[in-house]
């Protein structure tokens, strides 16, 4: 079997990004196979990231040529959604110039409804990330295990889809920073009663860091979540002051086993729904919304007319 054409025009610097919507490890298998000894052949970077049944499955069928490709866990892998955007682009950048071709499979169970939407943008980001890459990116997706909505998910997210044909076009996909918008959207919760805050009047941050910290301890949180919480808190306070204005106030809580720090004041502080997302460029100086996303579990953001809320969240 050959693989797929493609739609969409083949420019080597532009990433290519398909959903894959599989029945079964048959069909893993027909469409997988092929697309890997294609990259074989053109001397790609051929990896293979994936539960354990495909991985054995592609193994099998790919005979003497799976020792020319790598083979990781997808749970090992598929922790946290800016930590593997990261982990891509180092495979990415270390591979240069040979072009990168993956075999996806983000992990979906077990994940909360918040978990899954990042994972969504996740996907959504990786279009952005890594369009001029020249990469070649299957991610698939169980439709015997997982939820319609992430399978909806899938079809906005992948600029291409393979569904028992295909690829094929995706009708609903939609664009990174409108995506992602639309998760920023979503109404956060109200703060509770119990919330314990204090505000934020300058740059001098040496009180805001010993109140996340003594609520953090109080809590139970280890210490090197601790540090990376104070460390986050931090620079979204000092963006807050820089590029909003003062005064800001910063709440904390716990939720659904989560120390949430929320970071709230006037003005709109952030740019756009990808900041943060994308890896800086080596020419950008300082820590950014990009280390304070890799600090935390989640960080929501949310703008409107009365300012800007930043909520930063990490299990206890």
């Amino acid at each position: 079997m050959t693989s797929p054409s493609s739609p969409v025009a083949d420019h080597r610097d532009a990433m290519m990004h398909r959903g894959f919507l599989y029945r079964d490890e048959e069909e893993v298998v027909d469409i997988c196979v092929p697309f890997l000894r294609e990259g074989l052949e053109a001397d790609d970077a051929v990896a293979v990231v994936a539960a354990t049944s495909n991985i054995d499955a592609l193994r099998d069928a790919l005979g003497q040529d799976a020792k020319a490709v790598q083979f990781e866990e997808a749970l090992s892998w598929y922790q946290h959604p800016v930590k593997t955007i990261a982990a891509y682009d180092s495979f990415v950048k270390a591979e240069k110039p040979r072009r990168v071709r993956v075999i996806a499979e983000p992990v979906w169970q077990g994940r909360t409804p918040l978990e899954v939407v990042e994972w969504a943008r996740y996907e959504s980001i990786v279009n952005a990330a890594f369009a001029h890459s020249g990469a070649r990116a299957i991610c698939c997706y169980d439709r015997r295990l997982l939820h319609p909505e992430i399978l909806a998910y899938a079809r906005q997210t992948h600029p291409e889809i393979i569904d028992g044909h295909g690829p094929e076009r995706s009708d609903a996909y939609t664009a990174p920073g409108p995506f992602s918008a639309t998760c920023d959207r979503r109404p956060l919760p109200s703060a509770p009663r119990t919330a314990e805050s204090v505000p934020i009047v300058s740059t001098d941050l040496d009180a805001v860091r010993a109140f996340v910290a003594e609520r953090a301890s109080r809590h139970g949180m280890g210490h090197d979540a601790l540090r990376n919480m104070v460390a986050a808190v931090s620079e979204v306070s000092t963006t807050a002051i820089r590029h909003g204005g003062a005064p800001a106030r910063l709440s904390t809580w716990v939720h659904d086993g989560d120390l949430v720090c929320e970071i709230s004041g006037p003005g709109h502080w952030y740019p756009d729904a990808l900041w943060g997302f994308t890896p800086p460029a080596d020419s950008e100086p300082g820590f950014g919304l990009w280390g304070v996303r890799m600090l935390c579990d989640v960080v929501q953001m949310q703008a409107d007319a009365d300012g800007t809320v930043i909520r930063l969240r990490t299990r206890i």
